[in-house]
């Protein structure tokens, strides 16, 4: 059996039925995943920071990027969201998808994208981006 194989067997066999099955499956995961996905883009937040937002709702001290704080109780919104969705085996969908992108990005976009070019968390893209040197890309929700 592949690894993979192996992975969704053992999801399976959880036999996730509840949000509390879930969130005892989940929970150091939840906290290592929007800690791991925020310090790709942002080096300004550390676990402790991750698991206070996660917590607590809160984090005291800390000095850096308020959007950095945004961002990491955004994607504790989103797992929040996503609880019932997963326990409930909902289909992904263009609306889920959205719903999610909203979830992740609110209070986020800088004036650029919210003023200049009229976008908003939740929307498909207006405009077209770049990516690396010589490539452009349309990235339908970045």
């Amino acid at each position: 059996m592949s690894r993979y194989g192996a992975v969704v067997k053992m999801w399976q066999d959880w036999n996730v039925r509840t949000v509390d099955d879930l969130a005892l499956r989940l929970d150091s995961f939840r906290i290592l995943f929007a800690y791991n996905s925020g310090k790709i883009e942002n080096a300004e937040i550390n676990y402790h920071d991750t698991r206070e937002i996660f917590e607590n709702g809160k984090v005291v001290g800390y000095t850096g990027s308020t959007r950095t704080l945004f961002e990491q109780q955004n994607q504790k919104v989103c797992c929040d969201f996503l609880q019932e969705k997963i326990v409930a085996k909902e289909p992904l969908s263009i609306e889920l998808i959205c719903a999610v992108h909203r979830a992740l990005t609110e209070g986020t976009y800088d004036e650029r994208r919210y003023i200049v070019n009229g976008e908003r968390p939740g929307e498909f893209k207006k405009h077209d981006y770049v990516t690396g040197k010589t490539r452009s890309v349309r990235h339908p929700m970045m």
